[in-house]
């Protein structure tokens, strides 16, 4: 190989390397291999915050648009809503899953443990705080309050990648009082928004305040917390106080 292109945010290795000095004074070395690995967790957070945005403009155009009497003008702006939601959304989910796989590399589970995960077929959002919780030592409320924000936003990651075929009665859209298809109660600018800030918030806690003894989960803390405030140069996400709707 001629060479090795390092890009920002990748993390750089020499797995095995050695130098002996001969008896005739010439240097003998082992070959220099370089490992790479690149976390794509930011890269999910930054596409969950550019999708957030393009959900939170369409969430005006459709105020606008329900001001009027068009109906298909209506109805475009409510699936422009909705495709926007859900992918900030489903995004948000994937960045947790990027940083699961990096904290799974250090983190020791009982055989036991991963049996009864892949025999019971767990959720996913348990196997991933249980993940976080051992890597930082979380305390029980802290692993609690992990554990149930997660599990807000796999389901709806889940409703998006499992939708159900079932034809089903309407849900009420409470923010314009009308009995609409589940997807455009739950794919909503206002749940995306608490999603995309929750997950990206809790990311920021563990990169900035979490306390692990592995000093390779500690290196990466540093990592994600470097480029979490590239993506957030304003400070630490804040959730928004509203709460989704169920």
């Amino acid at each position: 190989m001629p060479g090795i292109y390092i890009t920002r945010g990748m993390t750089v290795s020499i797995p095995q390397f050695s130098i002996r000095f001969r008896e005739d004074g010439e240097i003998e070395s082992s070959p220099l291999t370089l490992h790479v690995r690149f976390d794509v967790c930011p890269t999910w957070v930054q596409i969950a915050k550019r999708h957030l945005a393009a959900a939170l403009a369409a969430r005006i155009s459709r105020e606008t648009a329900w001001q009027g009497t068009d109906e298909d003008a209506k109805a475009q702006a409510l699936e422009v809503e909705f495709e926007a939601s859900m992918q900030a959304i489903m995004a948000a989910a994937v960045a947790w899953d990027a940083a699961y796989a990096v904290l799974r590399e250090h983190v020791t589970i009982p055989q036991a443990m991963t049996d009864t995960w892949r025999n019971g077929r767990t959720a996913r959002y348990t196997q991933v705080a249980e993940v976080v919780r051992r890597a930082f030592s979380l305390k029980p409320k802290g692993a609690a309050l992990l554990r149930s924000n997660l599990k807000e936003i796999y389901r709806y990651r889940d409703l998006a990648v499992h939708p159900s075929g079932k034809i089903e009665a309407p849900l009420l859209h409470p923010e314009l009082n009308l009995g609409m298809e589940w997807r455009f109660v739950y794919f909503r600018a206002l749940n995306a928004e608490v999603a995309v800030q929750a997950a990206a918030a809790m990311l920021w806690d563990l990169a900035n305040n979490g306390k692990s003894k592995d000093p390779k989960v500690t290196e990466y803390q540093k990592t994600l917390a470097t480029r979490l405030a590239e993506i957030f140069p304003e400070g630490a996400p804040v959730i928004p106080s509203r709460p989704a709707a169920k």
